[in-house]
Formats: C-alpha cells, structure tokens, sequence
C-alpha cells in the first residue's frame, strides 16, 4: 500500500470533506508524476432541492463544489459522458480530445481549453438496495500529456478509485444525515440527536418564545380543491416558515396546515430579543401569505399566536418511533390563543408575557378564557399589522 492510499483511508476514517478528498488525491497524483488538470466526482444526494453535487478540481482553481438542483441541467445530463455510460452499460471508457471522438460530447471543449487531451470516465456502484437513489458515483480524470493517460497511469487511477469511492461514501452518508436531520426535524433538534440525545424521555426545559401558526379556511377548501392544493399548500407553509429561519427561530413542527417553531431564550440571546424575534417573524410571515393569496382567487388567512414560557424540549414518542420537539402548558396555551384569533377579529394574539417586551405597539384584546385553562388571560394584538385577513 502506497502513501496515498493509506492517506485516502485515513481521510475516510478521520471524515474529511470531499474538497480536501478530491483535492489531495488529485495533487498527490500530480506529485507522482501524472500531470492532470482536471478531476471530478459526481455524488447523487437524497435532498429536497439537490439531485447531485459535483466535485471538480483544475490545477488552476483548486475544487470546486456545485449543488445541482432536481430541477436544473436534465437535459445536459443526457449528452452527457457519464448518461451515454449508463445508457450503454459500461463502467469504464476513455477518450482522446483528438479523431473522431473529439467533438462527441460539450464537456470534451471544456477539457480542451484547459489544456487536456483525454477523458478517463468510470462509473461505481454503491449497490444499496435501500437507498436506490444513492446508486454510486462518476469519476473522471484528463491529463495535459500528447496522447493522454499512459496504460500504468489508468492502471494506478482504477486502483485509488476503489479506496476513492469508499471515502466519498462514508463522507456523502454523514452528510446526507446530517441534512436530512436538519430538513425533517431542524437544525438545532438535529445537532442535538447527532450529539446523542437519542433516548425517549431524554431532554432538558428551556424558554421559548414560541410561535403557533395556522391556515383559516383550509380544511373546508381541501373538501373541494383537488390535488394542486398540496403545491399552494407549500407556499402558505414557506411563507410561514422561511421567516422564523430568518430570524433565528426553528420550525419544530409542521401540524397539517400550520406550524409551531420555537425561539430558544439562552445566554445569548435575551427574553426580549427571543420575543422580538417572534414578533418580526410574523409580522413578516402575514406579508408573504398575503403574497401567497394574490395568486389565488379563494385567499386563506393565516392566524398566528405568539406566547413565551418554560417547555420540555427533547424526545418523545414509542420506542422505535421518536419525535423531537417541545411540549407543555406554554404550548397548550399558544394552540389555545390562536384559535381565538377568529372569534377576535384579528391576525396576531400575543401573550402579555410576550406583548411586554414588544418592539412594535401593541393594542389590549382584554382578558379571555382559554380552553382548558382556569384563568382568564390577558391578550394583546399589534397595533399596526400590514395585513389584516380576519
């Protein structure tokens, strides 16, 4: 085993980034006296808005990372090399940048013009029946030498891929954990299960801002819309979503047509600055629905309660089947005040504890009954909202 394998092993072990990965084989290959100017992986991800991303090293600009979208590049996909490979069945091909292969596909220019003269392509497999989309990954490898890679070159190449795949491996597998944490559970929910908070009934209180959201009118139009509901459905949600990630909230739950996210209240960040937070997520949260409804002919109205109080933050849940998120009276209560928020004619209800600290002017809604809660509760509402939809 050379240095550079047992380095590719150690940097799979040591769960480097496929930056460091790709660019330190590509250079340590250069060392040894194969003069490359350009190397790439192409890694298939499981992401909500990244089909692939594309690792590309030139001797010029070092590597490169692109996150290609589901959307984007479908059709340069299928001119491509690495389509003609799996179209055809072959693992393996090279091509010179010379003869009738020259022109054959739009990647070959770009390898030209920095000066390479071939095309070494292979394709690997990961063979994980579980996560089909997670198939394998494309490597590929250009030289500046007059008549490309030599045979021991290509042969010294198709040894380091095995080790090279593997690596890329582990390193795809924690990140798509980490992203897949962050996209279904939150950022900071995820870190902490990654961190090992990962027993039922594990947990800790905290203090939270916390805002509830919900769409008014939904249910009653899904009776009747069909199936492109679920697509504006997404948009009400982003609009709901997008700013409370804004303003350094987390989103801990989707409930249907709505939401609850959390401000965690912690040394660096104050009761009042947690509140203020809240109080500008929705504020902006009411514009973007409203945006969301001057699309549509039949406008849904977004209710929203802010409240502020002690909560159990950690794992709950069956044995094999946990949920990360917060619960407790606090919550009950916010759940409680926005289901108010028709009755009172208003978009925002906010809890005195919340309305106290409020960076905006509030306006009083009088002492309320709040299901399941003995005593009355002193609501507030903002003085100025730019969207009213009640």
């Amino acid at each position: 085993m050379t240095n550079l394998e047992s380095w590719i092993i150690e940097q799979g072990l040591r769960g480097s980034d496929m930056v460091s990965l790709l660019s330190g084989v590509a250079e340590r290959l250069v060392d040894e006296g194969i003069p490359l100017v350009r190397a790439y992986i192409a890694l298939p991800t499981v992401n909500p808005t990244i089909r692939v991303y594309t690792h590309l090293w030139t001797r010029s600009a070092g590597t490169i990372v692109e996150g290609v979208s589901h959307e984007r590049n479908d059709g340069a996909f299928e001119v491509s090399p690495f389509a003609y490979m799996m179209n055809t069945d072959q693992e393996k091909c090279h091509w010179l940048m010379h003869g009738p292969d020259a022109e054959r596909f739009g990647v070959f220019e770009d390898i030209r013009r920095l000066g390479g003269t071939d095309y070494l392509a292979r394709l690997f497999s990961f063979g994980n029946a579980s996560a089909p989309d997670l198939r394998g990954f494309g490597a590929s490898f250009s030289t500046s030498r007059p008549g490309g890679l030599r045979p021991e070159e290509v042969a010294r190449i198709d040894a380091l891929l095995p080790l090279l795949g593997l690596a890329a491996y582990r390193m795809t597998l924690f990140d798509l954990t980490v992203t897949m944490l962050d996209t279904y559970v939150g950022f900071s929910a995820g870190r902490r299960v990654l961190s090992g908070a990962i027993r039922r009934g594990s947990g800790t209180t905290i203090e939270a801002a916390l805002l509830f959201a919900d769409l008014r009118g939904f249910t009653t139009l899904a009776d009747t819309a069909g199936l492109d509901l679920i697509a504006r459905l997404d948009r009400h949600l982003e609009a709901m979503a997008d700013p409370v990630a804004e303003q350094g909230g987390e989103v801990l739950k989707f409930l249907g047509d709505g939401l609850l996210a959390a401000f965690p209240i912690t040394e660096e960040r104050s009761h009042e600055s947690a509140c203020a937070a809240a109080i500008r997520a929705a504020q902006v949260a009411l514009e973007r629905n409203e945006a969301v409804n001057r699309q549509h002919e039949t406008p849904l109205a977004l209710d929203i309660a802010l409240h502020c109080g002690d909560v159990f933050y950690g794992n709950i849940g069956a044995a094999g089947r946990l949920d990360f998120t917060v619960i407790g009276p606090a919550v009950n209560e916010a759940s409680r005040m926005e289901a108010l928020c028709s009755a009172l004619d208003c978009s925002v209800i906010l809890s005195d504890r919340v309305a106290s600290v409020s960076p905006v002017p509030v306006r009083p809604l009088g002492s309320h009954r709040l299901r399941g809660i003995a005593a009355e509760r002193e609501l507030f509402t903002l003085a100025d909202v730019s969207v009213w939809t009640a």
